[in-house]
């Protein structure tokens, strides 16, 4: 295989491993921040006096109406899905912009 097919097709994987990674870490801190803010919550009920496992339902609570205030903001709700799915849109596209590489031969490459 020639330099100008391996390169193009490099940068892709690069790219594809980049993108990945992005959409991942942000799903991942929208699955992890609902647990974050019970554990903070419970450690501060905690540190005031309260029981752990008292601490631990007030926390749960909490969260629970956290996540109700926000499925009351749909504008909210549907703002935070669109943002991830237009990194995922956009790395499809940057990744596609690759096959015009691949598919064509390169000028003058030896």
């Amino acid at each position: 295989m020639k330099l100008h097919l391996i390169l193009p097709k490099a940068f892709k994987f690069v790219t594809f491993v980049f993108f990945t990674f992005m959409t991942l870490v942000y799903f991942g801190v929208l699955l992890i921040l609902p647990l974050d803010i019970l554990f903070q919550i419970a450690r501060i009920l905690h540190a005031i006096g309260l029981p752990t496992v008292l601490a631990t339902g007030l926390g749960i609570g909490a969260v629970g109406y956290l996540g109700y205030a926000v499925a009351q903001r749909p504008a909210l709700y549907e703002l935070i899905l669109d943002i991830g799915k237009e990194l995922v849109s956009f790395g499809h596209r940057q990744i596609e912009r690759f096959n015009v590489l691949t598919e064509q031969p390169a000028s003058g490459a030896g």
